[in-house]
């Protein structure tokens, strides 16, 4: 029987992403509810043990050895791998990004863009793109670093109405 990720999800025996671990000698399947659609990714923790689930773009970081996991992140579209041990750069629905990494959630940028990020990428200590502006029907560039998650630039306002931004507190945690 595959263990339920959330553990109540598996009472409606749904069908979501089956993922399978191998912990030592033993291996254990897991059954992660699915979120609202998104990405799907499975992927080894980047601080070495447990594991990283996306399962339709909810972001769920794994303990395989006590076969429990926590939902981090919903609405993941987009992932951008900065290296091989340092994690991901989330787009959260075209709409704001997060960093994960060898400690878990790093940062959490403001609201960058109405509706849709374009040709998002890492350019040395950046993440850098353009967002969607309804108001003129056009692209803004925007950059955000790496490092500490301030951002710069994007189609929606400096402000941060919602309170969605977190920044990294401890320099030099990433390269």
């Amino acid at each position: 029987m595959a263990t339920p990720i959330p553990k109540e999800w598996g009472l409606r025996a749904g069908e979501g992403l089956v993922v399978e671990f191998e912990t030592g000698n033993e291996s254990w399947v897991a059954n992660f509810q699915r979120g609202l659609g998104g990405l799907d990714l499975a992927a080894p923790h980047p601080r070495g043990h447990g594991a990283v689930v996306i399962a339709s773009g909810d972001l769920w970081e794994v303990d395989t050895a006590t076969r429990s996991a926590e939902l981090l992140l919903p609405v993941i579209d987009e992932a951008i791998e900065v290296g091989s041990s340092e994690g991901w750069v989330f787009s959260l629905q075209g709409i704001a990004l997060a960093r994960f990494g060898p400690t878990g959630l790093a940062w959490h940028t403001r609201r960058l863009s109405f509706d849709g990020f374009d040709n998002l990428r890492i350019e040395g200590s950046h993440v850098v793109g353009v967002a969607w502006s309804p108001i003129d029907d056009s692209w803004r560039p925007f950059r955000v670093e790496l490092e500490t998650g301030k951002s710069e630039g994007g189609s929606f306002s400096c402000d941060d109405p919602e309170g969605w931004e977190s920044l990294g507190t401890e320099p030099g945690q990433f390269p």
